[in-house]
Formats: C-alpha cells, structure tokens, sequence
C-alpha cells in the first residue's frame, strides 16, 4: 500500500551524495532531511550538485560566519581535523553556505542522538580505507580508532535513537566486499547481532557488481539492508541487466570538441617508467567493447581504472578516465558533472570525490525494490 507520507532520509558519510542522486530518478515521494560529512570538498561538492538552488542565509559579520562553522568539525583532507583559521574570508563563506544548503549535520562522531531529525531511512556508507585492498587491513573493529571503525559511531546514534523510540524504519549499509573477509567478518557479524538486538531484521549480504546496472565499471560492493520487523530480502527482487552498454552514454572522446579536447589533456600522463606498467596493467583501446576496472580515488597508481590511448597536449601517451567520463561511469548524469565546473576543482580533487561515491544505478534499484510499492508517486 503506498503512503501519502514522504520518505525521510538521512545520509551519513554522503560524499557527493550517490542515494540523493538515485532517489531523485525513481518515482518516489522522498527528501533529504540531513547529512552528515565532514570533508569539506565533499560538502561543497554535495551542496552543488544536489541543493544549488536552495537560498540560505549566510551572516554578513565574519564572526558570525565563524561562530556557525565552529559548532562543526571539519577536514580539509577527510583524515584531520582543519582549523578554520586557515581558511579565508570567501572560503569560509562558501563552506557557511554549502553546509546549510545540504543541511549538514558534521562529522558523525559530534552527531547527538536527539539531535537527529526524523528519519525513515538511514544509509551509511562508512570508510572503506581499512577494510579495502588498497589500505592497510586495519579493519573496523570497535574501539580500534580506525576510519573504519567510524561504523560504531552508527551504534551510538542508533542505541539513544531507540531509547528514544525514533528508530528509523530502513536501514543501508554500503561497503567494499572485502567487509566479508575472515578478517573483518567477527566485527561485521557483532554488528548484524547488534542491529538484530534493538530489532532489525538483515537481508543476506548482497555483492553487487556494477556490470549488472547498465554500467560499464567492474565494481563489486556490498549491501546491507535491515527493516524493523521483517527481512525486506531485497536481493531476490532486483532486476539485473543484461551486460551490454551504450558507449556514447559513458565515454566521450569527440576532441573536435574543444571541451572534451581540454577535459583529455588534463587526464594524459606523461610516459614514465611507472606508468608504463600502468599501462601494461589497464591500456586498452577506447571502443563500443570498453568495460574499464573499479574507478578509485587516485586514478594515477598502478592499478588505476584504465588508460587510454591518446594524442594530446604531451604528445602521443595515453589518458585516464575524464572526469566527466568518471561521473557518468559512476552513474551519475552529465548535468551532474557540469555542475560541479563551478568549484573549479583541480582533476586529482575530483577523482578523490567521485572515486569514493557509490554507483547510482545499483542505490537505485536498490531503492526501486525498497520504496516503490510504500512511497511510490500516483501516476
């Protein structure tokens, strides 16, 4: 039975805001009603693409400005605490501006329970750098102090949440598959227990590859959905896709275009050594066939998404992914990308954002099996 409510959803960890962004494509009465980041590229990124329109007021006196942005704890790399006193007037401005159009609630450890909206939803996609293959294996164990570890920062908002008896409905947890390693699976099965304690029910871990979106990227995650009451076993009903993709829907390489000329020559490298490897590892032609690896957040080591070859501004080498390229592998619409031109980002920042992002089309079929019967719109 479909409800006339909306779906309130609350965003932790939302880098530039993968969930938004598949919502905003399904036929669903949803809204954002917070998020939580505390990377400021990430939350000026989010504000763009997602809230560009939205008027906030943004106080004329520095101080003020200042005195808003220090109720929050922000970072300038995602890893340390910044000190705003580093940043300038216009800068600190922008944040001031960014940080209430997407209604941001900070970093998830300043977060107090009853400070939470109401929320149906919660998705957390908490950081993968100590689970992944290409950090340390540090692992998300409670108490270790990890970024992975941020998970059980989820424990405490939930834990006051109930007690106060606003447990959202619809829980998602989103990951890299190595989540279900020997390693880290004692942590993720205390987690499940945990979840299953203040009554949710979880769906069996899904690994879900991108191919199998209507994406060409070989990315494979994990998923997590929990329900209050009953297993929603959304696994069974998600509708895979055939792996045949539309090259001009994710590759652009029309350098008679002068903007995709200029997008190119800032993806080419230079031919060193190393990145001759690279090139030994992912060079690949660019055609109707290309599937390219997983999209990192720094596409210029060993094992990047893939090369290209290419006759650019450095001579004859080769190219990474575009970003714009990067974003429509990602899911994500050009219009998107186009919008985030605005920052001025240089190419390494926005690889670092949109690597860490979650492809779209898997959070919205996801989303499709969850949403579209309860709160799906009437025709």
């Amino acid at each position: 039975m479909k409800s006339s409510k909306k779906l309130r959803v609350f965003e932790a960890f939302a880098g530039i805001g993968a969930q938004a962004a598949a919502l905003k494509r399904l036929n669903v009465n949803y809204e954002i009603v917070g998020i939580s980041d505390w990377f400021i590229d990430a939350i000026e990124c989010y504000a763009t693409i997602h809230n560009n329109d939205a008027q906030v007021d943004v106080p004329v006196d520095k101080k003020e400005v200042i005195e808003y942005l220090s109720q929050f704890t922000f970072s300038a790399d995602s890893v340390h605490p910044y000190n705003l006193a580093h940043m300038s007037e216009d800068k600190l401005r922008n944040l001031c501006r960014a940080n209430k159009k997407c209604n941001n609630y900070g970093s998830i450890v300043d977060i107090k329970p009853e400070d939470m909206p109401e929320t149906d939803l919660l998705v957390y996609s908490f950081p993968c750098q100590d689970l992944s293959t290409g950090g340390l294996g540090k692992g998300m164990k409670k108490g270790s102090g990890t970024r992975s570890g941020l998970l059980w920062e989820i424990e405490r908002i939930l834990k006051g949440l109930k007690e106060l008896n606003r447990l959202p409905e619809y829980l998602l947890l989103e990951n890299v598959k190595t989540i279900k390693a020997e390693s880290n699976k004692p942590d993720l099965d205390e987690w499940l227990v945990f979840l299953e304690s203040i009554g949710y029910k979880n769906d069996e871990c899904m690994l879900l590859n991108a191919l199998d979106f209507g994406v060409p990227q070989d990315r494979e995650r994990a998923f997590i959905v929990s329900h209050l009451g009953k297993k929603l076993n959304v696994e069974k009903k998600l509708k895979l896709q055939e792996r045949k993709y539309d090259f001009n829907k994710f590759f652009r390489n029309d350098y008679k275009n002068r903007i995709l000329k200029a997008e190119a020559d800032i993806a080419q490298l230079n031919p060193t050594p190393s990145r001759m490897k690279m090139w030994d590892i992912n060079g690949r032609d660019l055609n109707e066939n290309t599937i390219v690896r997983t999209i990192t957040c720094n596409m210029d080591r060993t094992h990047c998404a893939a090369l290209f070859p290419y006759d650019g501004a450095k001579g004859k080498s080769f190219r990474r992914p575009t970003i714009r390229e990067a974003f429509l592998l990602m899911g994500f619409d050009e219009a998107d990308y186009e919008k985030t031109l605005s920052l001025e980002f240089s190419y390494r920042k926005m690889n670092k954002l949109i690597g860490n992002s979650i492809v779209v089309n898997v959070l919205e079929e996801i989303f499709r099996v969850m949403f579209a019967d309860k709160y799906g719109k009437e025709n």
